[in-house]
């Protein structure tokens, strides 16, 4: 790697505030790295892991108590990756029971990923979602629908297991607190995706083992790579490609989140993978009815990215109704320009699709949500202008 394309990440021996956290992460987009003292008091730094033998400097302080794990966690239905077998653009994932991915922990191979613990045991409060996190609009939406889902996960993968090259569904930001062991992450700043495909058009799969002769331009992008030690939490800013590999037995907390500092990536992430379907079904388009059409788009378009339109109006009828009631405006921005973001969004959807959306959500019995997320952010706005407490945007 070319010491050039090195960059840095700010650390913060104690969280940051909000207001400074907004200004200088959430909005300009940049990642940060948070000491020991934002995690101090879960229940998970202190009953999930004990301190290791291990000797040197660089070496993770703490392990995980697996005895302990197994105990509380045995019957859990998790799902597993075997880092050594590549399945198209990710790795091979199994179902077992979580005791099941205890016995087999050890070997360096098996990393569990995406355990909805907090679905699974909502009981358990093994950690508090920080203050600096906390308007997260995917998560105040998810848990609202029939299937109850989640961006809430926790991370199991001893020495050696790692996540290949990826950027974060629907361009969310994500937040990665180590529990314990250490993370060596490579990220590389929007706006220089070309130079991490091959000739084909193919994002790396492992940067770790570059072919120059299909990534000819590879070593020209730029990157950060920091270690994260236990106890420490990274922000993954929208857009960042990253991989991440585990030094020593690891477990994370990872929220992927959104809000209105990332909306404008996320409706547009979803804007581009819909003109992707479009153009991916173009030649039988003159076979189907324009309404037919649409829904056979927003169809493979969910199947695709995991949204649509649909949910996407939901999500933000579901944030403008709270905005239209609360009063409180503390760890999030100034309310006047969340409706803005909101309106922005609402305001190219229906220049884009015109009266083919209208048509469409009334057929999805939606037929009301944006007149209905409009009425919210008229009161928001009222309820907003009345509370000075609140962090501004510039």
């Amino acid at each position: 790697m070319h010491e050039a394309a090195m960059e840095s990440v700010p650390y913060y021996e104690e969280p940051p505030s909000y207001d400074h956290f907004l200004q200088n992460h959430l909005l300009p987009n940049r990642p940060a790295l948070i000491g020991p003292a934002l995690t101090k008091d879960w229940r998970a730094r202190k009953e999930w892991v004990e301190p290791t033998n291990a000797i040197g400097a660089h070496a993770p302080a703490m392990q995980p108590r697996l005895d302990y794990l197994r105990e509380q966690f045995g019957e859990a239905k998790v799902t597993v990756a075997d880092c050594q077998e590549r399945e198209f653009n990710d790795q091979k994932r199994v179902d077992m029971k979580f005791e099941e991915f205890m016995d087999m922990f050890s070997s360096g191979r098996y990393y569990l990923k995406d355990w909805h613990m907090v679905k699974a045991f909502p009981n358990y409060h093994a950690y508090k979602v920080p203050d600096i996190f906390a308007d997260d609009w995917m998560n105040e939406y998810w848990p609202t629908r029939e299937d109850k889902d989640d961006y809430q996960f926790v991370y199991i993968g001893g020495d050696s297991t790692f996540t290949p090259l990826h950027a974060d569904v629907y361009r969310s930001y994500s937040w990665s607190s180590n529990i314990c062991g250490i993370k060596k992450w490579t990220l590389f700043p929007p706006g220089q995706e070309d130079l991490l495909k091959d000739r084909l058009n193919n994002f790396a799969y492992d940067i770790r083992s570059i072919d120059e002769s299909q990534f000819p331009n590879f070593e020209k992008a730029r990157r950060i790579v920091l270690y994260q030690r236990d106890g420490e939490t990274l922000f993954v800013p929208s857009g960042w490609f990253h991989q991440v590999e585990n030094i020593g037995s690891t477990i994370s907390i990872n929220h992927n989140w959104s809000n209105a500092c990332n909306l404008e990536a996320t409706f547009q992430s979803l804007s581009s993978d819909l003109e992707d379907v479009r153009r991916s079904i173009d030649d039988v388009r003159e076979e189907m009815s324009p309404m037919e059409f649409v829904g056979r788009c927003q169809w493979l378009l969910l199947l695709h990215s995991g949204w649509d339109w649909s949910i996407l109006l939901e999500l933000l009828l579901c944030v403008s109704r709270r905005l239209g009631q609360q009063k409180d405006w503390v760890f999030q921005p100034d309310p006047t320009w969340q409706v803005q973001q909101i309106r922005k969004v609402i305001d190219t959807l229906r220049e884009n699709e015109g009266q083919a959306l209208t048509t469409y959500l009334e057929e999805k019995n939606l037929g009301s949500c944006i007149d209905d997320i409009e009425q919210e952010l008229v009161k928001a706005i009222l309820h907003g202008s009345c509370n000075s407490n609140k962090a501004t945007t510039t």
